[in-house]
C-alpha cells in the first residue's frame, strides 16, 4: 500500500479545456465574452423556460447602462470561440473535472458536450408578492418591476409631474428584502424626485437597508429632493375601493393617524433564485445553499466554488446580487479556470487516494459519502487525482478498508497514535487529539506558540479532515493507554469538506455507546468544534480534559 514515501510523486495528465456556461443572461454572457477572451472554447447554453428577465432595472442599473449590454451581445454574438446553443435543457452530467460529459437538448435536438468544467450562471426572479399584501393589481395598484418599465418612458414621467400625482410604495411587510431591491426602490424614489417638481413619492418601509454600496448616498439624494419616508413596525391599513388605495397608519412622531390615497401604489417583489437551480443541483452533484441558491455559506466557497471542483457557480446562482458583483464573480471565476484548465495538461498528484482494487467490492458507499463528486467506477471504484480533495471521508467509511489515503493511511496513524501515547512521560494524564489540519490543527499550534497553559501529556494527531478520524483509531488510542481521547473538527457549515464534522460526530456518537459497554467512562472522550483562530478556546478544552481524568 502506497505510503508518505511517495505522497508527492506526479503524473501529468490531458483535460478538455471547453468550458459550458449555464444562463444566457447578462451575467452569462460576460462570462462568455471573459472566458472565451482568454483562450478557452466557450459552450453558452441558454435554458429552456429560462427565468432570464432582460431588464437592466432588475439588476438595479440605469437605463443608460443598457448601451453597455448590447455592446456586450454583439461581442459574444460575433465571438467564433463561443457556441451559442438555445431553448436548452440539461439532461444529465457525469465525470470529473477536466472531463465532464454533459447531455443536453437544445431545440429539441439531443447533443453530448465533453467539457472540462462548468459555470452556472442562472439569472434571479422577480416575483409580486400583492397576495401577501392581500391586494389586486390594478392601474393604480402595481408591481415594482411594472412601475420601473413605465419609469423608462419619458411620457410616463411627464404625466406624473405635470398632474402633481402621488407615488407610495411598500417595502418590508411581505418579506425581510435584500439591499438589491433596496437599490431599486432607491432609483425609482429619484428618478421620481429629479423627474421635476410635481410628483411626490412615499415610502413605506420596515427596515431601510443602505449597507450596499451607494445606497446611504441614494436614500439620502431622494430625502433631499423631497421623498418622505415612514419607517414603520406594522404594515399600515390597506383600503382597495374602486382600484384606489387608501393607505392609513399611525405615525408616532407627530402623533397621529395619516391617510394617503396615492395615484400609484407600488408594491415590492420577491428577488429569488431561478427555479431550474434544484434540477441543477441534481444534476451537477452540488449542493443547495440557503432559499435555493448554489452555494451554502461555508467559508471555503466563497466566492465562486461549489462543493465540486471545477463547477462555479457565479452572479444571481449563488446569492441576490447586483451586476456589477456578478461581473466580479465572472473575474474570479476566470482565475480559477486558467488555474485548473492551464493549456490542457495537468500535473496531479500521482496516490493521492489509492484503491486497492482486490478489496473494493463496488458496494458505491464511497461515492454516496463523497462530498465532492470525486469518486466514478468502472468495475471498482476509481478516484479522481483531480477533483479529489484528500479529505478521507470515504476511506474511513468504506467497509471493506479498500480506500487509503497517501500519507494518512490506517498503518501510518495507528503508529501515530502509539507513538505519541508513549512519548509522554510517566506520570501525566496522555490525552490524544485528533486535530482537523483546517482549524483545531492551527488553534493548537497557535495555543503553544503562544504559551497558553496546555496539559503536558497532550498530543496532536494530524487528520486532512475530522471525518477521516475512523472509530477504529479512537478506539485504538484507548488500547494503548491514552487516559482522554479528544476529536476536533470545524464549526458546521464551515468544514472544507461540508460533511466531515457531520461524519465525525456520528462516529463519536457510536464511540461513546462501545465506551459504554466496555466500562469506559464516555467522558474521558470528547468531541468538538473549533475554528483556526481559537487558540484560547483550544487550551480551555484541553485544560478541562486534564481536569475531569486527572
Amino acid at each position: 500500500m502506497t505510503t508518505s514515501e511517495n505522497a508527492h510523486e506526479m503524473e501529468k495528465i490531458e483535460i478538455v479545456t471547453d468550458v459550458l456556461i449555464i444562463g444566457g443572461g447578462y451575467t452569462g454572457l460576460k462570462a462568455a465574452d471573459s472566458i472565451a477572451g482568454t483562450g478557452y472554447h466557450v459552450i453558452l447554453a441558454d435554458q429552456k423556460n429560462s427565468d432570464h428577465q432582460a431588464r437592466s432595472s432588475l439588476f438595479g442599473l440605469k437605463a443608460d447602462f443598457q448601451n453597455q449590454l448590447d455592446e456586450l451581445k454583439k461581442a459574444v454574438n460575433g465571438n467564433n470561440n463561443i457556441e451559442f446553443l438555445p431553448d436548452v435543457n440539461i439532461n444529465s452530467a457525469t465525470g470529473v473535472p477536466g472531463d465532464f460529459t454533459i447531455r443536453l437538448t437544445s431545440n429539441g435536438k439531443d447533443l453530448e458536450k465533453k467539457v472540462g468544467a462548468v459555470v452556472v450562471a442562472t439569472d434571479i426572479v422577480s416575483t409580486p408578492l400583492n397576495h401577501i399584501y392581500g391586494l389586486d393589481f390594478s392601474d393604480k395598484i402595481v408591481s415594482l418591476s411594472d412601475f420601473e418599465e413605465n419609469l423608462s418612458s419619458a411620457d410616463f414621467k411627464e404625466k406624473l409631474c405635470n398632474n402633481k400625482q402621488t407615488v407610495a410604495f411598500l417595502v418590508g411587510f411581505a418579506q425581510n428584502g435584500s439591499p438589491l431591491l433596496m437599490k431599486r426602490i432607491l432609483d425609482s424614489v429619484l428618478a421620481i424626485s429629479e423627474a421635476g417638481n410635481g410628483a411626490t413619492a412615499y415610502v413605506y418601509i420596515n427596515d431601510i437597508k443602505v449597507a450596499g454600496n451607494d445606497l446611504e448616498r441614494l436614500y439620502k439624494t431622494g430625502r433631499d429632493k423631497g421623498a418622505i419616508y415612514f419607517k414603520l413596525t406594522q404594515l399600515p391599513e390597506i383600503s382597495q375601493q374602486s382600484d384606489a388605495p387608501v393607505v392609513s397608519f399611525h405615525d408616532p412622531v407627530v402623533r397621529s393617524d395619516i391617510e394617503v390615497e396615492p395615484d400609484i401604489l407600488v408594491l415590492e417583489e420577491a428577488m429569488t433564485p431561478s427555479q431550474i437551480n434544484t434540477k441543477l443541483a441534481g444534476i451537477l452533484r452540488i449542493d443547495l445553499g440557503p432559499m435555493g441558491f448554489l452555494q451554502t455559506d461555508n467559508v471555503h466557497r466563497f466566492p465562486v466554488n461549489s462543493n465540486r471542483e471545477g463547477i462555479y457557480v457565479i452572479g444571481s446562482a449563488r446569492d441576490i446580487q447586483d451586476l456589477s458583483e456578478a461581473w466580479t464573480d465572472v473575474e474570479n471565476t476566470v482565475i480559477q479556470l486558467k488555474q485548473l484548465l492551464g493549456d490542457g495538461t495537468k500535473e496531479v498528484p500521482k496516490f493521492r487516494a489509492v484503491v486497492d482494487r482486490e478489496k473494493c467490492v463496488t458496494c458505491l458507499t464511497c461515492y454516496r459519502c463523497c462530498p465532492h463528486g470525486a469518486i466514478y467506477w468502472d468495475d471498482k471504484a476509481v478516484i479522481s487525482p483531480v477533483a479529489c480533495q484528500a479529505c478521507g471521508i470515504c476511506a474511513s467509511e468504506c467497509p471493506q478498508e479498500a480506500i487509503q489515503i497517501t500519507g494518512y493511511t490506517d498503518d501510518e496513524l495507528i503508529d501515530q497514535i502509539r507513538n505519541a501515547i508513549s512519548d509522554v512521560k510517566n506520570g501525566d494524564p496522555k490525552i490524544l487529539a485528533f486535530c482537523c489540519e483546517n482549524s483545531a490543527l492551527e488553534a493548537g499550534k497557535a495555543a503553544a506558540l503562544f504559551h497558553y497553559e496546555l496539559p503536558k501529556g497532550l498530543r496532536m494527531i494530524r487528520v486532512p479532515c475530522a471525518g477521516k478520524v475512523d472509530i477504529h483509531y479512537v478506539l485504538s488510542a484507548f488500547i494503548e493507554g491514552a487516559d482522554g481521547v479528544m476529536v476536533m473538527a470545524c464549526h458546521p457549515g464551515n468544514c472544507k469538506s461540508e460533511t466531515g464534522t457531520t461524519f465525525a460526530r456520528w462516529r463519536i456518537n457510536n464511540a461513546y455507546q462501545m465506551l459504554e459497554e466496555t466500562g469506559i467512562n464516555k467522558e474521558r472522550l470528547e468531541f468538538v468544534t473549533l475554528a483556526s483562530n481559537m487558540a484560547p478556546d483550544f487550551a480551555k478544552i484541553a485544560v478541562e480534559m486534564e481536569k475531569r481524568i486527572g
